[in-house]
């Protein structure tokens, strides 16, 4: 891959100002550049939260004001918005899921990589911020609406009893097995239920908007263009895709 991207002229003049120009090019000098781009372009520290923390009083309206409180107290949400930690919060199984249990299609989450039972049905707590931006939630997009899954982690043993498909993001896939096969597996259900460490916490409908008010003031306006944005061409010549700007790969190099 460094030969690669080397053996184009433009790339080659863009590495020379960081490591010289008689230097080999080495794949840790690619990788040191993907994440000095992601530090900056994925940086989200100017949202009207992060106004507030500096300082501003005035970047939180009053309801965001009432609903932060709201969210670090009644709402038991933690500090940092995650903990980057692995949870088990009952979320509906649908879809081929990745081989595990009797039938094949529950995803057993953290437990696969620990190979320890107690971390079946975890999964990575994400940050939250530019939540509001971020649709659709939990790791297999099982809801589209942000109010849905802020209700799940309100009371997940009954949004897991009642939950059906058109919540989801599904996908036009040709499958084996169709995508409610787990959720009417009453024993996969019961699996994923008892696996579940919230609590149930009771907050009133008034209470869940403001939560979702807050949760807005979590979103930094340019996280919806990045910091570089998307550029108009590539060194590579390979083309962009017209939706949302990612190089489109080829088997070999564009001539």
């Amino acid at each position: 891959m460094a030969d690669r991207v080397a053996a184009i002229p433009d790339y080659r003049t863009r590495f020379d100002w960081v490591i010289g120009p008689n230097r080999p090019l080495y794949i840790t000098d690619v990788g040191a550049v993907l994440a000095a781009y992601i530090a900056f372009d994925f940086c989200s520290t100017d949202s009207p939260f992060d106004a507030f923390l500096r300082g501003e009083e005035a970047a939180l309206s009053n309801i965001e004001m009432r609903s932060m409180s709201l969210f670090y107290g009644k709402g038991s949400c933690g500090t940092y918005q995650t903990d980057h930690d692995f949870h088990a919060i009952s979320l509906p199984q649908f879809g081929p899921g990745k081989g595990h249990g009797p039938s094949g299609y529950a995803d057993h989450g953290r437990a696969a990589v620990t190979g320890d039972p107690a971390d079946s049905y975890k999964f990575r707590t994400p940050s939250l911020r530019n939540v509001t931006l971020t649709a659709p939630y939990s790791h297999n997009d099982a809801y589209t609406r942000l109010e849905d899954i802020v209700r799940h982690h309100l009371d997940p043993l009954t949004m897991l009893a009642e939950y059906t498909l058109d919540r989801a993001v599904l996908h036009d896939l040709q499958m084996e097995l169709p995508d409610g096969a787990a959720l009417d597996d009453f024993d996969e259900m019961l699996r994923v239920g008892m696996a579940a460490e919230l609590v149930q916490i009771q907050l009133s409908d008034a209470e869940v908007a403001a939560i979702l008010a807050f949760l807005g003031a979590l979103g930094d306006p340019i996280a919806r263009t990045g910091r570089v944005g998307v550029p108009a061409s590539m060194p590579s010549g390979l083309p962009l895709d017209a939706a949302g700007g990612i190089a489109v790969t080829r088997d070999t190099p564009p001539t």
